[in-house]
This record gives C-alpha cells, structure tokens and sequence, in this order.
C-alpha cells in the first residue's frame, strides 16, 4: 500500500509553479516526515522571515514524524532527533490538529512542551502544554497512575486510547487494564479503550478464552460502559497509528475541497495508481 501523504521533495518541487491556493493547501494538509534530513530540509526552505514561504506552515493540520509500515527511516528509539528543528516546526505550524510522533526518547518528550499549537486535536505524545485536545493514544508506554488520571480528567478530552502488544504473560493489557477505575474521575471522557494488536517481534495469537478473561477483568474493576477492550489482530501498532492518520489526511481535505467548491456537483476520489493525488 503506497503512502498517501505528498512527500517533502515534491512540495519543495511545486511550491513555486502551485499558483492555485487550493493545490497548495493541498500540498501542505499533510506531510510525513521519516529522516531527520527531511525536517531540517523543510525548516530551512520555510523558515524565511517576511517571506510567503512561511505563511504556508499556517496551512499544515496533520504531522507524521517518525518510520511508518513502508519507511523505516533514521528517526529511531535511541537515535539523533533534531528536536530544535521539530520545535520549529511545531512552533510555526499554528493551525496544526493532528501529531504523530513515533519513537522518541520518553526523557526528550518535555522538550516539545512549549512548542505544541493550541490547535492540536490530537496527540500520540504526553505534554505538559494545555492545548484542547479530544483524542490522547498511548502507544506500548508504561504510564504511571497519575499519568493515567491527568489524561482521563483533561477537560477537553473525550477519548483516551491505549495500545499494547498482545503477549503470552499479558502483562501489558493487565496493566493498562489495571488503571481504568479511574474513569469514575472525569464526567467528560467519552471513551477509555484499550485495543490489543498483534505483536510483530512474537508469533502468539490471543486465544477467545483469552480475551474473555481479559474482559472480565475490566467488569471487575468497572462497570463503566465507556470502557472498552477491543482486539485488532491483523495490525501492528504501527499500522494502526498511521493507518489513523490517513485517514485524518483524506477526510480532512475531501471535506475542504467540497467546502471550497459548494458545488454538490463535485465528486472527489482518490486514484490509488497515484500516491497522493487526488482524482476529479
């Protein structure tokens, strides 16, 4: 499956031909990052002061950073992350709603504080910074009970997702399960889910009975109907993450367009032999 997300190079290569302000919000909608090449590259040709180049940062709504199922990238655990550069980036990127960040160091997370735009929607990290967030996921994180508690009584939040490995022990799921009687805290939270994926380093397959037990732990703990346990077999974590965000990309943008256009004669669909275009 080829990614949809227009790669930095090509909007380096249009930007200056696009004279139609809907190709370039296009353009900039959303943009994936997989090196740390790439972002600087980005910061350098944008980061111009009085320039129009750095409008078009106030026209990205969706950030990828970090490997995705198709790149792996240089944007590891425990490699180099040009973090000032990210905190550019965000920094600049005021109209921003949806962040992605895959891989980074839990001890660098703080440093992103003050950058994030109080824009953003939704969030894969856990910052300080208050922005309006409705939608947190943590993604194979240990999180501390008061870590737990802060996310479900956030006051904009309303759903709360955690992803774990399906594992033989399930000492992953028991311990997010373990944390979920906190939900009788918040009165806002729509949702605290726990989705079990498939684990791409173990060949064990979760069992029904399995699960089941699983699930009767959390009645245990709660009755609470906006706690839930789903499976998600066929997907790592990863692809689940990124599958996500395009998702976001494409309806986002088919929703702008008909909006521009407030023509109930326009039609949009995108043409799968072309990553990243959108077909008329």
């Amino acid at each position: 499956k080829p990614s949809h997300a227009l790669p930095v190079e090509l909007i380096l290569f249009f930007w200056e031909s696009s004279s139609s302000l809907m190709v370039v919000a296009l353009l900039y909608h959303s943009i994936e990052f997989t090196r740390s090449a790439q972002l600087s590259k980005f910061l350098f040709s944008h980061d111009i002061p009085n320039d129009p180049m750095e409008s078009r940062f106030g026209l990205i709504q969706s950030l990828y950073i970090g490997r995705t199922p198709h790149t792996y990238g240089d944007l590891g655990y425990g490699s180099f992350w040009p973090l000032t550069v990210i905190c550019r980036i965000l920094w600049l990127s005021t109209s921003l709603k949806h962040l992605t960040i895959l891989d980074l160091d839990q001890n660098s997370w703080r440093t992103l504080d003050y950058a994030i735009p109080s824009s953003l929607q939704y969030l894969s990290l856990d910052l300080e910074r208050k922005p309006q967030l409705r939608q947190f996921t943590s993604t194979l994180t240990y999180m501390r009970d008061d870590e737990v508690r802060d996310v479900v009584c956030y006051p904009s939040m309303r759903t709360f997702r955690r992803i774990v490995h399906s594992e033989s022990s399930n000492v992953g799921p028991r311990h997010a399960i373990s944390q979920v009687g906190c939900i009788s805290r918040s009165k806002t939270l729509e949702k605290l889910e726990i989705v079990i994926c498939r684990n791409p380093g173990g060949t064990e397959v979760m069992t029904q009975p399995e699960f089941v037990a699983l699930d009767q732990e959390v009645k245990e703990i709660t009755d609470d109907p906006r706690v839930m346990i789903r499976e998600d077999a066929h997907r790592e974590f990863l692809s689940i993450l990124h599958d996500e965000y395009e998702g976001f990309r494409v309806a986002s943008i088919h929703q702008d367009i008909k909006e521009i256009m407030d023509d109930p004669r326009v039609v949009i669909r995108e043409d799968s032999r072309v990553p990243g275009y959108l077909a008329p």
